[in-house]
């Protein structure tokens, strides 16, 4: 399985068990529909056909996907046990229940004598079949695991005692989700904790280690490393884009979020570690693709009156390709309306400054605009953008902002964007790096859908004001 395959696992095995779920809770409702007046089991006659409760029945589906949502149900899918699996399908359902109630006292209101009557049975039946459901998905994700699909490829930094009771934990998760490749230590040589991992070489070998076997996750089982030590691993973990949890001391514990459940009971912190994953991810690219489509079909006529005035205005194609750097290092050819004078790369490989001389008439309309960003859409449906994220830089660009700005790649964990936090707070053109690798940190780490939302709420009125130049 490739590296992208499975640090996108998560997301794909999110999104089955949320169909999973919905499947679960509107069969328990149609089962117990026909339990009540369709089996003999009660003299009831039925009052309305089942498709009348087809809209209390998307209700309840919905209400316990939001029940699931505030219970982490769709993010850290397989590191609860058996137990916590059913307390929390359990509450879910609940949840779900007590919403639908209230929606169909609300909004459908001639359905509630019926529902009335099933809710109890289809909750208890939903229970069932959520928890059987999600029983069923974790057998089968351990069975792929034993085939090696999805499974997170591990490396410990210290060999120590620390480090070896981490790599017995990973060892003894039933949810086999991670392989401990192998130790980062001066000293030994191999460790055995029940199966001899081999140190690979010292910490100082960290980047080349994690580029050679394709690492996953790096987890620092040294808890009194210096705080310049712990920089130096998370620069060179982070360029390499995989995540870094920390073995905590004992102030660390009580001032830092640990990753829930940890691993058997590991109280983990995740350093480095993105807010956008699982069905978050699969959500926002959700948005993107409605988003950017019906963007599309609506900006088709003024796309193409665009491109005839660039032709008129100045020699040289309607359509500006560059290859720019995206999520994970991969670079992408992104495709913008010419703004500049054919051949501008030519005067030397530079962003564009207030004023610039290579600039068109029409470019200079476009930019103030916007405008000039319209077909990246076109890559936003192609997978290589989001609407908001960082903006991507040129490979050249990238090789030198990485050794001389901390944690610069980490902007690069996601999508880059047609618009992002940086650009909406005035860091475009000849900005300073520095101040708009902080601002996408932040969009990074503290990313939401309401934070999307605001973005480009942002985008929509500096566009209208002609701000954007």
């Amino acid at each position: 399985m490739t590296i992208w395959a499975r640090r996108n696992w998560g997301g794909i095995v999110s999104s089955v068990s949320l169909l999973s779920d919905v499947a679960a809770v509107v069969l328990a409702l149609a089962l117990a529909y026909y339990m009540r007046y369709r089996f003999g089991w009660f003299e009831d006659p039925p009052p309305h056909r089942l498709i009348f409760l087809a809209p209390v029945m998307a209700s309840y589906a919905a209400a316990t996907v939001i029940g699931g949502l505030s219970l982490g149900m769709y993010s850290h899918y397989r590191t609860a046990g058996s137990v916590d699996r059913a307390a929390r399908g359990a509450g879910m359902v609940t949840i779900g229940a007590l919403l639908t109630v209230a929606v169909t006292f609300f909004v459908f209101v001639d359905r509630l004598e019926p529902v009335r009557g099933l809710l109890p049975a289809a909750w208890a039946l939903g229970v069932v079949a959520v928890v059987l459901g999600r029983s069923l998905l974790a057998a089968v994700l351990r069975a792929l695991a034993r085939r090696g699909a999805g499974v997170q490829r591990v490396l410990i930094i210290g060999a120590g005692a620390e480090g070896r009771m981490v790599a017995r934990g990973f060892n003894a998760d039933p949810s086999r989700r991670y392989l401990t490749v192998g130790f980062l230590d001066d000293f030994e040589s191999q460790v055995d904790v029940g199966r001899g991992i081999p140190v690979l070489g010292p910490p100082e070998a960290l980047s080349e280690v994690i580029a050679e076997h394709e690492i996953d996750k790096v987890v620092v089982a040294i808890p009194s490393l210096s705080h310049d030590d712990l920089l130096a691993v998370l620069a060179d973990v982070e360029a390499q884009y995989a995540d870094v949890w920390l073995l905590p001391d004992l102030f660390q514990l009580m001032v830092s979020p640990v990753v829930e459940g940890g691993v058997r009971g590991l109280p983990l912190i995740a350093v480095n570690e993105v807010r956008l994953r699982g069905l978050s991810r699969m959500t926002k690219r959700l948005l993107d693709l409605l988003v950017a489509a019906l963007a599309l079909m609506l900006a088709s006529a003024p796309m193409l009156l665009i491109a005839l005035l660039i032709k008129l205005d100045s020699r040289g194609p309607a359509f500006y390709v560059q290859t720019r750097v995206g999520r994970d290092g991969r670079p992408f050819p992104i495709v913008k309306f010419r703004t500049m004078v054919d051949g501008a790369d030519q005067y030397g490989q530079t962003w564009t400054v207030a004023d610039d001389p290579r600039r068109t008439r029409v470019g200079r309309r476009l930019r103030r605009y916007w405008l000039d960003e319209l077909p990246q859409l076109i890559n936003v449906l192609r997978g290589d953008m989001s609407l908001v994220g960082p903006r991507p830089e040129q490979p050249d660009y990238v090789d030198r902002f990485r050794g001389e700005f901390s944690r610069y790649m980490v902007r690069h964990r996601e999508r880059a964007g047609i618009t992002g936090w940086a650009q909406v707070n005035g860091m475009r053109g000849d900005s300073s790096i520095a101040e708009r690798t902080r601002y996408d940190l932040h969009y990074v780490e503290n990313w939401s859908l309401l934070f999307d939302l605001r973005i480009l709420l942002r985008t929509m009125l500096i566009v209208i004001r002609g701000d954007a130049s």
